[in-house]
């Protein structure tokens, strides 16, 4: 009876040593292509994994968009690719290629919760701003990420998504180039 008592205090220490292993450790582009393995197309490439405002991001791309998903820890550790809902899906993706005559690409995504998310790829290196308008006559600053050489826009806003969606990019002097309301 001792030496199964005794099993069993081991059997759950090296569980809970585990799981507490799995819990600290971070996501890396390796688990990016690990979760998507089965995705048809499948991932070519993971632009970067990295917390932003308290959430896990990662930026891939396959042969026809790039995408940007919120990673989550199961209650394993494992991390796994989550919207906000819980469900397995991207937040939001934009068109890849994309087309050389274009300023930047980009997609706006709502979801539940009062949440949209502005997404895109920067073209014109002449581009150094890019402002959203997430509310009537309210234009916040994007998040610019430059991973591999590429340049990319993301934004999270807390409010439902404003239609026409407006997205103007200026240079660095700050001179109108792009907008997608005239």
């Amino acid at each position: 009876m001792r030496k199964i008592l005794i099993g069993i205090l081991i059997l759950t220490g090296l569980i809970t040593l585990f799981l507490f292993y799995n819990h600290k450790q971070l996501p890396t582009e390796e688990d990016v292509f690990n979760m998507t393995a089965k995705w048809s197309p499948t991932t070519e490439e993971v632009y970067f994994v990295r917390e932003i405002d308290g959430d896990w991001l990662t930026m891939f791309r396959n042969s026809h968009s790039i995408m940007v998903a919120r990673l989550e820890q199961n209650w394993l550790g494992n991390w796994k690719v989550r919207d906000e809902e819980g469900y397995e899906s991207t937040l939001i993706s934009t068109a890849y290629p994309p087309r050389e005559e274009d300023e930047i690409t980009w997609s706006a995504s709502s979801k539940g919760k009062s949440l949209s998310y502005y997404f895109g790829q920067i073209l014109n290196p002449m581009i150094y701003r890019i402002e959203v308008e997430t509310k009537k006559n309210v234009f916040e600053d994007a998040l610019i990420f430059s991973p591999q050489g590429l340049r990319f826009f993301f934004i999270k806003s807390d409010e439902d998504m404003f239609l026409p969606v407006n997205i103007r990019a200026f240079s660095e002097t700050g001179e109108l180039i792009y907008s997608t309301v005239k």
